[in-house]
């Protein structure tokens, strides 16, 4: 039976559960080409929001009444979309530590003002986040307060840049800045995109173009970034290391470095521009948030997104935004979850899926009962600051 537990005082909309273990068709996450959870659900992948939500606010079309499912990952989609002041989110990840820092996100933007936030998740310069840590605690669940009781460095360290893969974009900063330095200092002050696009003219060097092809190389991701599904469905024909690069150049011919938060974290490894940073960590949207979190209900779940669906009643949701996932389940786990979306969505549901680099067909028995948006699709693909994914946006 399936418990709910508040996590802070009886007027707190945060809640957490556990959802059952698989989905209605018995579905594990062992069938062939499934990811094996297990192995990668003890630590942090993801500690920062490296997606631009922008596009799932304009992917979803929140507001008042409405009910979300949403993958939690870092957590910053979550909180972004409160952006829109939905009726209820349900946030939802296979890993549980993913889930312990989406709680201490919520709990630190409830319990301090802007400058302070910054400060503890690790945007800004801070000595007593530990302190502050402890001041926290109590609004945490038992497993979140247990997981970062045992790792206070990441507290310590500022929460938002200790994921795998944010630590894995350390090197990825130091092996740019060897290079070319001052290159890269000066392609992140331009205001002006037709300067810019000039000065690129300086990015397809020979030697340029052999370090961040090295850098984007399966085997150079495979031992650094550890990210079990980052390439999974792309043909191995593709020579990936060449297809980021020419992403990212297109990107940077008509987009502002400076105004992608991920390219900061690429090249720099922090925010060096804080109007780009991700919505709810923008001084006008945190209040905004801040104020959703006392009106909108959130609850977390630890579960495949499958099981947590199955756990739910028939017709439940406006939205789902389930970020990338479909990368990394089996050709099963995914058909489960496209019956689990189909089976709880409500009348002209909207749907917001990414694919990193290429988006898997629907399964056969859902391609048709998917109204999408293809403008919008290639819209966001061009300018999502993630620059890697192609999005599946339509109405269900």
């Amino acid at each position: 039976m399936t418990t709910h537990r508040d996590l802070a005082d009886q007027s707190s909309t945060l809640r957490s559960r556990p959802a059952r273990s698989r989905a209605k068709d018995g579905s594990t996450g062992r069938e062939p080409g499934a990811i094996p959870w297990k192995k990668f659900s003890g630590r942090i992948s993801y500690s920062s929001c490296n997606e631009d939500s922008r596009s799932e606010l304009k992917a979803l079309r929140l507001g008042a009444g409405k009910r979300v499912f949403c993958i939690t990952a870092g957590g910053g989609r979550v909180l972004n979309l409160l952006y829109d002041h939905p009726q209820e989110i349900l946030a939802v990840d296979v890993n549980p530590t993913q889930n312990h820092l989406l709680e201490l996100k919520i709990a630190a933007m409830r319990a301090l003002s802007y400058e302070p936030y910054l400060a503890f998740l690790g945007v800004r310069r801070a000595r007593d986040r530990l302190k502050v840590y402890q001041g926290l605690r109590p609004a945490l669940s038992h497993a979140a307060g247990a997981y970062f009781d045992a790792h206070p460095e990441l507290v310590r360290r500022g929460v938002l840049f200790q994921g795998s893969l944010e630590r894995f974009l350390v090197h990825v900063s130091r092996i740019s800045h060897a290079v070319r330095p001052l290159w890269i200092r000066r392609l992140f002050k331009f205001d002006d995109i037709a300067k810019q696009r000039h000065f690129l003219d300086g990015w397809n060097t020979r030697a340029w173009r052999f370090v961040g092809e090295m850098l984007c190389r399966r085997s150079f991701l495979e031992l650094f970034s550890r990210d079990p599904g980052f390439w999974r469905f792309v043909p191995p024909e593709v020579p990936l290391h060449r297809h980021i690069f020419d992403l990212m150049h297109r990107y940077l011919c008509n987009h502002l470095a400076r105004e992608s938060h991920l390219l900061q974290l690429v090249f720099f490894a922090r925010y060096i521009y804080e109007p780009a940073m991700p919505i709810y960590l923008l001084p006008g949207s945190f209040e905004r948030i801040r104020e959703a979190l006392k009106a909108t209900q959130v609850t977390i779940v630890t579960a495949p997104a499958a099981a947590a669906l199955a756990d739910v009643a028939d017709r439940s949701f406006d939205a789902y935004s389930i970020a990338d996932v479909s990368s990394y389940l089996s050709e099963a786990d995914f058909g489960t979850l496209m019956d689990e979306i189909m089976r709880t969505a409500r009348a002209e549901a909207r749907l917001c899926s990414r694919g990193i680099f290429v988006h898997r067909p629907l399964p056969p028995d859902h391609v048709h009962r998917v109204r999408r948006d293809h403008n919008l699709e290639r819209r966001l693909s061009f300018d999502d600051v993630a620059m890697v994914h192609e999005f599946l946006v339509g109405t269900l």
